[in-house]
């Protein structure tokens, strides 16, 4: 049930991922298109393909802690016994949980202030935060999974 559960995920964060990374694109040759054909840009392709790089990413880090293959960056690992990694994987994944469900915590407190403070000319801007506290509980969700389901 769980292995489902995640796997959906990873579907859909796959198609956000890759439906943003192609709006990015897209957008990018409109600019560009734009500035060189007709001489004249729009800045909130700037502001939207700014948001759809962090889209991007946080997703591709999300998809990638569920296949553990996200960045680590214990350099002790190299010169534990496997027997000692096996040992230690559900306590440093319920740590990096923990680490990124305080992450997403404050990310939503930041947008709660950005939502409330935000001049009116850009108020349409807003629904691209929720990319940073929804971000950072994807992370957590997954270094839950990969804490209590067996991966290679």
């Amino acid at each position: 049930m769980i292995r489902r559960l995640e796997n959906g995920l990873v579907k859909v964060e796959s198609v956000i991922a890759a439906l943003s990374l192609f709006l990015l694109l897209l957008l990018s040759v409109v600019q560009m298109l734009t500035r060189n054909l007709f001489e004249l840009g729009f800045p909130e392709i700037e502001i939207i393909n700014r948001y759809l790089l962090v889209i991007c990413g946080s997703m591709g880090a999300v998809i990638a802690t569920s296949k553990l293959r996200h960045i680590k960056v214990d350099a002790f690992t190299t010169f534990m016994s496997k027997r000692l990694l096996s040992r230690l994987r559900c306590p440093l994944a319920l740590f990096s949980a923990v680490v990124c469900a305080i992450l997403s915590y404050h990310a939503s407190i930041f947008v709660a202030d950005e939502w409330q403070y935000v001049p009116a000319n850009e108020r349409w801007t807003l629904p691209f935060t929720l990319v940073y506290p929804i971000g950072f509980g994807l992370l957590a969700l997954h270094f839950l999974f990969n804490c209590f389901l067996k991966k290679a």
